[in-house]
């Protein structure tokens, strides 16, 4: 049976559970030219978690995906330089570090965005990712905001009509084609 749980009500032991940050570290695969591969983002981003941004979707005890959101200037990821320098290296490590602040700073103008979602590949067109999508409304409407907000790649149609399922609209083209995403919103009751 599916479970949906927001991160921050998870017991300790069980919020430090590598595969849960491992989970959650692949979901930035689109800043990976900033971020490189899995293995990188991993430890690139899971030494700050904010779980409180966090959905996770629980199948039994296994964890099979995650919605994370961002509202308040603070998305599920802390902006900490320190793991791009050993990353990286102090010249190349700060030269990625900003642009993937650039990128994270760029989705503040939004009061509330749905900044990730991911569904592992076993669990996926079982309702897991619409599960997600619904909790993350539900979430934003308790937290009192009157519209939710995402950007979902171009060369994603298949999340795009998972939005479109889920009462999200289209928003009008970007004038700036960078990033390759096209914007979508959905109001709140």
């Amino acid at each position: 049976m599916l479970r949906i749980v927001l991160g921050s009500d998870l017991a300790p032991e069980r919020a430090a559970d590598p595969a849960l940050a491992h989970l959650l570290s692949q979901g930035r695969g689109s800043l990976a030219f900033l971020l490189g591969d899995a293995a990188c983002r991993y430890r690139l981003l899971t030494t700050g978690i904010h779980w409180d941004r966090v959905l996770l979707a629980f199948d039994g005890e296994r964890a099979v995906g995650f919605a994370a959101f961002k509202h308040a200037r603070r998305g599920p990821f802390a902006l900490r330089w320190r793991p791009f320098v050993r990353e990286f290296g102090l010249v190349a490590g700060g030269v990625r570090f900003a642009g993937f602040c650039l990128s994270e700073w760029r989705e503040w103008r939004y009061p509330f965005l749905l900044y990730g979602l991911r569904v592992d590949k076993p669990a996926r067109n079982q309702g897991v990712g619409a599960a997600l999508v619904q909790a993350c409304c539900a979430h934003a409407a308790a937290q009192g905001f009157a519209r939710i907000e995402l950007e979902v790649p171009l060369d994603n149609p298949r999340a795009r009509r998972l939005y479109l399922h889920n009462g999200f609209a289209l928003r009008r083209k970007r004038l700036v084609p960078f990033p390759p995403v096209r914007g979508m919103w959905r109001g709140l009751p």
